[in-house]
């Protein structure tokens, strides 16, 4: 019994000074920085896959003659070969290069503009990371990203989306499904790679891609949704406390934390529910045209590769397999967006989080309404 009086104490001290940290964090962001007349916008970031080992080959090439593990005769052989075997491949990328300049030059003769001959002859794929949370709050980032590649990704482009969500509110993946949406609406392939998990929203996201991968273990599915809301309403019954409501339309409030529940309220909540349901089955349809929707409509969640079975998935192989078969030829971008911080602004901004994830996680008080999450692709 004392143990678990000191781990019960023990636990609660950290729990208070993990509030009063992020409390005071809050506190100090809001009065010190809100001054701030130059505000840092975020701004977009690039990595060229293509060249992103170059250094480390040539570190371990220069180890490599260091530590010999061959005889030296047998190493000037194949340096020799090696040598025939650049000159070669040297010899064909000239010969590629000259037939694309002859291939354009051919085209302006004719009259073609230099943007239709750039669309042509584009080879770039754009990679994005969508990594979601309850509130999808990654969709500011996304749609950012999506609205700059819209105005310099040609045709013949390909956008691949590294997504990575278990989904979460109707509203906030309702839009990020829309963010993705563009890009088809744009004409612009949209491959999506899941390698741990597009469930419930995050695979409405998916669904609108012209593609899915899946890593063999990730989960795939949980197309339903669900709505679950604490009802105190016969405990302050018994302690004899009354709750009013005031509302101006039948169905204005429905189901509360504090007020009876009827069965018209009842009714109309699953009345909503499965309108959001048949929504979320009509993007999959519409993205997935050969499924059964009912069928796997159901809520449950499959691996990747019974997913494929039903044709949830089009491929089974994990994002980086899929990219590096793109190298050779294609030049591969990734695009992420940062916001450049000190050390300070670090610090606070882990508080202010951990103090917002305090604030919605928490019970409603006396005289509050619950968050308006009730309702949530699950």
């Amino acid at each position: 019994m004392n143990e678990f009086m000191e781990q019960y104490w023990s636990f609660y001290n950290a729990g208070v000074t993990i509030f009063l940290f992020a409390g005071l964090a809050l506190f100090i962001k809001l009065i010190f920085f809100r001054r701030k007349r130059h505000k840092k916008e975020p701004h977009l970031t690039f990595k060229h896959w293509n060249h992103r080992f170059e250094n480390d080959f040539r570190n371990l090439e220069n180890e490599l003659h260091v530590v010999q593990f061959l005889p030296k005769d047998a190493t000037k052989l194949l340096k020799k070969a090696k040598k025939k075997e650049d000159r070669e491949e040297k010899q064909k990328n000239k010969e590629k290069s000259e037939k694309t300049v002859t291939a354009i030059r051919k085209k302006l003769e004719r009259g073609l503009k230099t943007k239709e001959v750039l669309k042509q002859h584009s080879n770039c794929v754009y990679v994005l990371t969508f990594i979601g949370n309850i509130m999808a709050a990654e969709v500011e980032h996304l749609r950012d990203q999506i609205s700059f590649l819209l105005e310099i990704a040609q045709p013949a482009d390909e956008i691949v989306i590294r997504l990575t969500s278990p989904g979460g509110a109707v509203p906030q993946y309702g839009l990020a499904s829309s963010q993705l949406e563009r890009l088809k609406q744009a004409g612009l392939r949209c491959v999506v790679c899941v390698d741990t998990v597009a469930a419930s929203g995050g695979y409405m996201m998916a669904a609108v891609a012209d593609k899915i991968i899946a890593a063999p273990f990730a989960i795939i599915g949980s197309i339903g949704v669900v709505a679950g809301i604490p009802n105190f309403h016969r405990v302050l019954q018994k302690n004899e406390v009354d709750y009013h409501l005031f509302t101006a339309g039948k169905y204005k409030r429905t189901v509360t934390p504090f007020s009876k529940v009827t069965k018209e309220g009842k009714q109309k909540v699953q009345d909503d529910i499965s309108a959001i349901h048949d929504a979320f089955k009509k993007v999959i349809k519409e993205g997935r045209p050969d499924v059964d929707i009912e069928e796997i409509a159901t809520g449950e969640y499959w691996l990747a590769s019974q997913a494929k079975e039903k044709g949830l998935v089009d491929e089974i192989m994990t994002s980086d397999d899929y990219l590096c078969s793109k190298l050779d030829e294609r030049e591969v971008i990734e695009i992420k967006t940062e916001v450049d911080q000190n050390r300070l602004e670090k610090l606070i901004e882990g508080g202010a989080s951990l103090f917002r994830q305090w604030r919605t996680a928490r019970f409603p008080g006396a005289g509050e309404e619950v968050e308006d999450l009730s309702q949530r692709f699950r």
